[in-house]
């Protein structure tokens, strides 16, 4: 499976045309790519709930289905999170897209982020499943729900090989990707593939590090503080070999019992 990360800076690509064009310029010239991981909110960026608002339900649905398009064009899932509005609630949401112009997988923000703009505007979702994406067991978590240690067992234990996370981390919790994203890989015998911003947007410094770490806790890609894209292709068999010497979840069940 070959995995692109995009990490835009905050302040550019800010009209959702300008985001389609972006995109489509990845893909142009990384017609490889088996999965493209954006970040949290995406659509219409990590920004204050009077940002967010601005996007209408036809907007949300004109994008989705333009990502749905821009997939099947060029054969590559691409996984990206929105503000959904489903009636008159709103979640932080996270979607992968299939390669038939559709959807495989709609994930909604269970454990929101303890700040003002999530905690007033979104309702909680309670689903945390598994899906199968080019023959890979696959889950997806959104920023803040990955780092509950109990959440990735879960769905590592599940089955999953792999977890994408959509991300939107300022530099304040920078540990989180530098350090945790590594003991989270490497407790759950996990691939972890983290999208985050960079930029200053006056409320907010976004400290990029998106990364995507193996079962090993090891950086395969590690951007660092600028906009930028990267791009790696990951071989599951050593992990299998790396669950079989490290047998965490039998001794666990033992323990369990």
């Amino acid at each position: 499976m070959i995995i692109g990360i995009f990490q835009p800076n905050i302040n550019n690509h800010q009209k959702l045309d300008e985001k389609i064009i972006k995109i489509e310029k990845i893909l142009k010239f990384n017609n490889d790519l088996d999965v493209l991981v954006l970040p949290e909110l995406f659509l219409s960026y990590y920004l204050s709930s009077e940002e967010i608002i601005k996007y209408s339900l036809i907007d949300i649905n004109l994008f989705k289905n333009r990502l749905t398009q821009i997939s099947y064009q060029y054969q590559c899932s691409i996984i990206f999170g929105y503000p959904e509005i489903v009636g008159d609630i709103r979640y932080n949401s996270a979607l992968v897209s299939g390669l038939n112009n559709d959807f495989l997988y709609n994930h909604r923000k269970t454990f929101l982020a303890p700040n003002k703009m999530e905690q007033s505007l979104f309702s909680k979702g309670n689903n945390f499943e598994i899906f199968s994406l080019k023959q890979i067991k696959s889950s997806v978590l959104i920023c803040y729900e990955f780092e509950f240690p109990e959440i990735v067992r879960k769905i590592a234990k599940l089955g999953a090989q792999i977890i994408f996370v959509p991300t939107a981390l300022n530099k304040e919790f920078i540990f989180v990707a530098n350090e945790m994203l590594k003991t989270r890989a490497f407790e759950s015998q996990i691939v972890i593939v983290y999208a985050n911003y960079c930029g200053d947007n006056g409320d907010q410094v976004f400290c990029g590090n998106s990364a995507i770490v193996n079962e090993n806790g090891d950086d395969l890609i590690r951007l660092n503080e600028e906009e930028d894209f990267g791009k790696i292709e990951i071989n599951f068999e050593s992990q299998k070999e790396r669950r079989k010497r490290l047998p965490y979840f039998d001794d666990l069940s033992k323990f369990e019992a």
